[in-house]
């Protein structure tokens, strides 16, 4: 059994341990991220520019692109994928920093538990974005003249289908920010009584 869970043993801290990967693959979402981003916002910009020019867009390069582009359905493209992108990167910034903690063999600093209490945030926003902003920019639409087919239980039905892992994993972190919080708290008390 021994030979075993040497094999599965690896170093977490330090140069060259399974954290200074993990922020190499942080950084890799976070470019994903800025490029679905801009692809988000291209997309919406040439439906902005079709739905003004009747449907159809001229281009030099592209030549000429027929879009029929519904209002809720770019707007719920831009918004959702705005909001996602955005949560992503800053997910993937205070990560980054919290595996530079790690590589560097020092994770028990103040910032870290800031940095999991962002992130808690984070995904407590982007869940919460998930349920409400579909049915929000039905509404809207509806008050200026769009018509949308709004579904009174849209909320609702969207509330039934909540991701609790998502919540579990807010909650995970909210527990793992009050550990470092101790953490770094204890370690301080240590410097001084050295």
């Amino acid at each position: 059994m021994s030979g075993l869970e040497d094999t599965l043993k690896f170093r977490a801290l330090g140069r060259g341990s399974l954290s200074s990967i993990l922020k190499v693959l942080v950084d890799i979402f976070w470019i994903g991220a800025c490029a679905v981003l801009g692809f988000v916002w291209i997309v919406t910009l040439i439906s902005i520019i079709a739905m003004i020019g009747g449907g159809e867009v001229e281009n030099s390069v592209l030549g000429k692109i027929s879009l029929h582009a519904h209002p809720f359905k770019m707007t719920s493209l831009a918004l959702v994928g705005t909001v996602l992108c955005v949560g992503i990167m800053c997910i993937a910034s205070n990560l980054r920093g919290v595996f530079e903690t790690l590589v560097d063999g020092d994770p028990f600093v103040p910032d870290n538990a800031h940095r999991f209490r962002v992130i808690a945030l984070i995904l407590a926003i982007l869940e919460l974005a998930r349920i409400l902003v579909d049915p929000m920019i039905a509404f809207l639409l509806n008050i200026f003249g769009v018509d949308i087919d709004l579904q009174p239980m849209s909320i609702f039905t969207r509330l039934m289908g909540t991701n609790f892992i998502t919540w579990g994993a807010v909650l995970i972190l909210v527990v793992l920010s009050q550990v470092f919080d101790e953490g770094a708290r204890l370690r301080e008390d240590q410097q001084m009584t050295i």
